[in-house]
């Protein structure tokens, strides 16, 4: 279960981070 949440926090984390810089580039 540990393990599993965090797998989904760091693909969160890649997800957030590659949305920003999405953004970033839009802008």
């Amino acid at each position: 279960m540990d393990l599993g949440l965090t797998g989904r926090r760091a693909l969160v984390t890649a997800a957030s981070k590659g949305l920003g810089r999405a953004c970033a580039h839009a802008l």
